[in-house]
């Protein structure tokens, strides 16, 4: 086991087990990837001030976040596909997040699904929620949540029309999926990777699976989940959402209104 002193050295250390297509789904982001070198940029330009002369000896980083006390004032973001990442990678980030103090939040396109999680831990997270053209399945995962006693509904407003992403197009990574010669001899030259998500619980987005009519695979699952992003999602939506939630609700994504 290499010695990890920063979240660099685990970005190579994933880089090299997981296959390239999955990798850069995670790594990666959509058309020219001007937004993905602006955040970086802003994160880089943040700076803490240093003040002397304070009796720092009882330091923490222990604060609250809608109520919740945690270790630091930091969740963990939904990631689509991370069980694809590891096998059962949303259910192992869930027990670290826990174990350390912090919110987890599982996004509506994760592989494991949201009774998996729950199952997987003690404590409460957050689930992630798109509202998709189809009402009816959009409300049946906030009672889902609401059964699997999520303490925050986490609402995204900034993806009502799907990016293009360069890098999945080229990897194959698309919807439908396609397996392309490259990838074919990356994922042979991750053995130990493919061994591992294939003895993970499921292989397929775990909140859709057995939930859409005639969606009974990967790739008819990943047709409908193309079709599903509504431009039409207004405040109106976050308002029935609010209601039918009746809990802690945080909106992700806003930048202007």
């Amino acid at each position: 086991m290499p010695v990890i002193t920063n979240i660099e050295d685990l970005r190579q250390m994933a880089k090299k087990r997981v296959a390239k297509a999955v990798f850069e789904y995670v790594d990666r982001g959509s058309y020219d990837e001007t937004t993905l070198r602006a955040n970086k940029g802003d994160l880089d330009a943040l700076k803490f001030r240093q003040r002397v002369g304070i009796d720092v000896d009882k330091r923490s980083t222990r604060s609250s976040m809608i109520g919740q006390e945690v270790a630091m004032p930091v969740a963990i973001a939904p990631v689509g596909l991370t069980g694809l990442n590891w096998a059962d990678g949303e259910m192992l980030g869930a027990r670290a997040a826990e174990k350390f103090g912090i919110p987890f939040t599982l996004s509506t396109m994760s592989i494991c699904s949201i009774e998996d999680v729950a199952g997987a831990v003690s404590k409460p997270f957050w689930f992630q929620l798109y509202v998709m053209r189809d009402r009816g399945f959009a409300a049946s995962l906030i009672d889902r949540a609401k059964a699997a006693k999520c303490s925050a509904l986490v609402l995204t407003l900034d993806l009502q029309i799907q990016g293009q992403r360069h890098r999945d197009l080229k990897n194959g990574l698309v919807v439908p999926p396609r397996l392309t010669f490259g990838s074919f001899v990356d994922i042979l030259g991750k053995p130990s990777w493919a061994l591992n998500v294939l003895r993970g619980r499921r292989k397929s987005f775990g909140n859709l699976e057995g939930q859409i009519k005639g969606a009974d695979n990967l790739l008819t699952l990943s047709q409908w989940i193309a079709g599903q992003f509504d431009p039409t999602l207004s405040w109106n939506d976050v308002a029935w959402v609010k209601e039918r939630w009746g809990g802690k609700l945080i909106l992700k994504g806003i930048l202007d209104i």
